[in-house]
Parts: C-alpha cells; sequence; structure tokens
C-alpha cells in the first residue's frame, strides 16, 4: 500500500459522495485486500487528510450527527468521514 493508493482511494470516494465517506472492513480487508496493519496505515493516513481537508473523523463505535439525525458507527464500519458546514 501506498501513499499514492491512499490518496486516489480517498479522491474516489469523496466523488462520489463528498459529504459523507464511509470505509467499511470489508471494502479495505476484502475488497483491497490489505491487511491489518496496512488497514490501520489507511486510517491513520486517511484521518490526517480528512481532517485537514475540514472533515470530521468517527471511527467504530463512535457517535456523530449527519443531516440531523444522530449515528453510531457499526461494528463493520472502521471510519466515517463527515463534511464540516462551513460558515457563510
Amino acid at each position: 500500500m501506498t501513499l499514492e493508493f491512499v490518496n486516489e482511494y480517498i479522491e474516489d470516494k469523496i466523488r462520489n459522495s463528498e459529504d459523507i465517506v464511509i470505509f467499511s472492513f470489508f471494502e479495505l480487508r476484502i475488497k483491497c485486500n490489505l491487511t491489518e496493519e496496512d488497514t490501520n496505515k489507511f486510517l491513520e493516513l486517511a484521518k490526517n487528510k480528512f481532517e485537514n481537508m475540514h472533515y470530521q473523523v468517527y471511527f467504530t463505535g463512535a457517535k456523530y450527527t449527519y443531516k440531523g439525525l444522530t449515528t453510531t458507527v457499526p461494528d463493520n464500519e472502521l471510519m466515517v468521514a463527515v463534511k464540516e458546514e462551513m460558515a457563510d
């Protein structure tokens, strides 16, 4: 897994849904075939990138609010990034 892979994967996810980006266990470990170590590194790099892009980042078990609905990140999702609302 390279930094280029992480950046391209994140950019692709943002193109599909800019306001909320979700990474599931299945997606990273099975579909992308990442090891546990690579998955942890991916999540760490992704967290930094999303925070720099003004997203709030949540991991499995954390509560977050999106469009007025409070939700808990389920066990099968590793990370959720929610775009911060910018004040006009």
